[in-house]
């Protein structure tokens, strides 16, 4: 395995992995070139679906995202027979998946089956840097803050983003809480959280307050020194340590025929993978609204 920077602000590339026979170490080595680059490309020269899916299943636990009997845990992604005019993408906006659940989602996985020759790059914002490089008294204003999730256009929302598609049956009134800041349970580094595609409110705060303090921070995060872009190449991964960037899709035309055709594979994770058996703290798992004495709308029965 041979571990590179990204040509840009941030992320690594892995290449020479056979992940079909990785060993639990290399598993290991892999994860922690994510956890600290918070991208990371691998070259794997071509992967058959189910040996992809087993490979995802060691990073974490898969969320069931398509109605597909044999791969329930991909989505698949394309601008094939898609009016991509019509059909606004709801993945082009500024936000950290699953960020609207009580359980977020810790690793998000894209591997590309076919690349166009241009166009479709995923773009980041490296919210843990974004964190470390906040002065003291800003630092000690947040750390302790709590945010109101909720599916649909945030406060905090950047300018030209589109609007989410909505789960199947989601209920518009479900609200999730998370910490602003939340403590990376491998490396303990510090970073903020989903300040941007989600938040809703701050707990104790007007909404007013609330609005002009996220806005704050997204102005600081989206400063060129912390942002970056990736486009797969053909047979590649493109994972993200979630909950630490923010990301979002790019617009692509719809496919006139081979060379501008993509097709992706996506996986998403939570929980902590078995790999790490004694972590900081629980990860990126969810809170109790017990804890913050909230009173949440609950909503068990809401789709993928």
């Amino acid at each position: 395995m041979i571990l590179s920077p990204l040509p840009d602000t941030f992320g690594a590339h892995a290449s020479d992995v056979d992940l079909a026979a990785l060993s639990d170490d290399g598993v290991k080595k892999l994860l922690m070139a994510l956890y600290e680059n918070h991208i990371l490309v691998i070259e794997t020269g071509g992967l058959a679906t189910r040996d992809y899916v087993t490979f995802a299943q060691r990073l974490g636990e898969p969320i069931t995202l398509s109605r597909d009997a044999e791969f329930p845990e991909i989505q698949k992604l394309t601008n094939v027979e898609v009016d991509t005019v019509k059909d606004k993408k709801g993945a082009a906006h500024w936000h950290t998946d699953q960020s609207f659940r009580e359980t977020v989602s810790s690793i998000t996985v894209l591997y590309s089956v076919r690349t166009p020759a241009s166009g479709g790059e995923t773009q980041f914002c490296n919210l843990a840097a974004a964190y470390e490089e906040l002065d003291d008294t800003t630092k000690d204003l947040i750390d302790d803050l709590v945010v109101e999730h909720r599916h649909g256009i945030s406060i905090s929302a950047r300018p030209g983003d589109h609007t989410p598609i909505p789960p199947r049956k989601w209920d518009p009134e479900y609200t999730a809480f998370h910490p602003l800041v939340r403590q990376h349970p491998v490396t303990g580094q510090k970073t903020l959280y989903a300040i941007s595609g989600t938040p809703y409110g701050i707990r104790g705060m007007s909404q007013k307050e609330a609005t002009q303090l996220l806005n704050r921070l997204c102005d600081h995060a989206f400063q060129d020194r912390f942002l970056t872009q990736h486009r797969l190449e053909q047979d590649c991964i493109l994972m993200w340590d979630n909950p630490t960037v923010l990301h979002s899709a790019t617009p692509i035309a719809a496919a006139t025929g081979p060379d501008d055709t993509r097709i992706i594979h996506r996986v998403s994770l939570r929980g902590m993978p078995g790999i790490f058996p004694n972590p900081i703290n629980d990860g990126w798992v969810y809170r109790s609204p017990e804890v913050y004495g909230a009173d949440i709308h609950q909503n068990p029965s809401a789709g993928v």
